[in-house]
């Protein structure tokens, strides 16, 4: 680890972290041994980690397992750091005797050279360093051999206690209002929605309702085969993975043959069009819908994604703002039923009632009403997020100074 050892107070020193403490990876028994799952011992993965105490954990083994397997049985209190994936550097502390698998590394600490907490806090202000130094691909690797080598900055125990104190003063506190502003933001959001659903709502009483088939054309997207696609300059597509809740994934690493812009002209997107995910349609609680980017007008829409196209912009953004009610995931959620993965269907799509007013000055209307709500919302949320970032450079101001002896 490639750190700059500034200079530490009188009576403290750098030392390696293998000094202070040992360090274990875990390991998963067979998953295609019945006998090794299922028992009473917790299994922890790096994905359940998340900076806190580990308080429960979704999967357990067996003796058996623990036995046939490199995973090994962790104390209450050890502290946990995940390795690699989209975790990778997170910490957590056991609350129960527990196994972990091998993407999580065990940090037993000797508790004659470290005081609880002391360690966890220092690998907390050097995570952003950790992860820099860790990329070996597309994710970051965290490897036992770098753990064991970082400096840490060492004071006597009893000034390690003194911070730890301070540090779980402090930082309980901020945690506290992050978490606090956190709920804002989902309250921002909740009352945006509902005031989407009670304008909607209003529009149904006054106003006939249409099927989306007599509003807007479909396009329903083309089976092409995998191998089709390439990463060589083409035609970019519009597939599943692209779709998001009210946001669109840019990928530019695949794409079709430009020979295909005029062979599947039927199945090309424009700008603002709107694109719908059939498969899986509603993730986190939110429909799987967002509009075109302008990068991707000519796009050609893949297999489990629909697009809905009209000349008359207006007509397409009340649709799409329709389609954010609480009405329309409710109607996607009953229709996409299945015992194996939600689908929905392009013919149920089609079929989705909506409230529309009669002329175009009350569409150009509702849609500048309900854009005013989410702007609302949009703009508290950008006000809310601009605090909690500024209480996560607090904490991490807070961090640094600990381990300088400024604390």
């Amino acid at each position: 680890m490639q750190q700059v050892l500034y200079k530490l107070p009188d009576g403290w020193s750098w030392r390696k972290l293998s000094e202070l403490a040992k360090t274990t990876s875990g390991g998963t028994p067979s998953r295609s041994n019945k006998d090794y799952w299922g028992g009473s011992i917790p299994w922890v993965k790096s994905g359940e980690l998340g900076d806190s105490r580990v308080e429960k954990n979704e999967e357990f083994i067996t003796e058996l397992g623990l036995k046939n397997s490199s995973a090994k049985l962790f104390p209450k209190e050890s502290l946990l750091l995940a390795l690699y994936g989209a975790t990778a550097g997170k910490l957590g502390i056991l609350t129960y005797d527990a196994a972990t698998n091998q993407a999580v590394c065990c940090i037993n600490q000797d508790d004659q050279l470290l005081a609880r907490g002391f360690l966890r806090y220092y690998l907390l202000s050097q995570r952003k360093k950790i992860i820099e130094d860790s990329f070996g691909g597309a994710q970051p690797n965290i490897s036992q051999a770098y753990v064991r080598e970082i400096d840490i900055p060492t004071p006597p125990l009893t000034e390690q206690k003194r911070i730890v104190e301070k540090l779980d003063a402090l930082l309980t506190r901020i945690d506290t209002a992050i978490e606090h502003l956190q709920e804002s933001v989902t309250l921002a959001d909740a009352l945006s929605q509902n005031g989407l659903d009670v304008y909607f709502a209003e529009l149904t009483e006054t106003n006939p309702e249409l099927t989306l088939s007599k509003l807007a054309d479909f396009i329903s997207g083309y089976a092409f085969k995998s191998g089709d696609f390439t990463s060589e300059s083409g035609i970019k597509p519009i597939k599943i993975t692209n779709v998001g809740v009210n946001e669109f994934s840019e990928n530019a690493e695949e794409f079709l043959p430009a020979s295909y812009e005029t062979e599947y002209q039927r199945f090309a997107a424009k700008t603002n069009d709107i694109v719908i995910a059939l498969t899986r349609p509603i993730i986190n609680g939110g429909l799987k819908v967002c509009r075109v980017p302008e990068a991707y007008s000519g796009a050609l829409v893949n297999q489990r994604v629909a697009a809905i196209t009209s000349h008359n912009r207006h007509v397409l953004d009340f649709i799409y703002l329709y389609l954010q009610s609480s009405r329309t995931k409710n109607y996607v959620l009953e229709k996409s039923k299945s015992l194996n993965q939600p689908n929905l269907s392009i013919t149920d799509l089609k079929n989705l009632a909506i409230p529309f007013p009669n002329n175009d000055d009350a569409i150009v209307k509702a849609v500048v009403d309900c854009n005013a709500l989410i702007s609302k919302a949009r703009k508290s949320k950008a006000e809310i997020s601009e605090k909690i970032t500024m209480m996560q450079q607090l904490k991490a101001s807070i961090l640094d100074s600990a381990f300088k002896g400024e604390l």
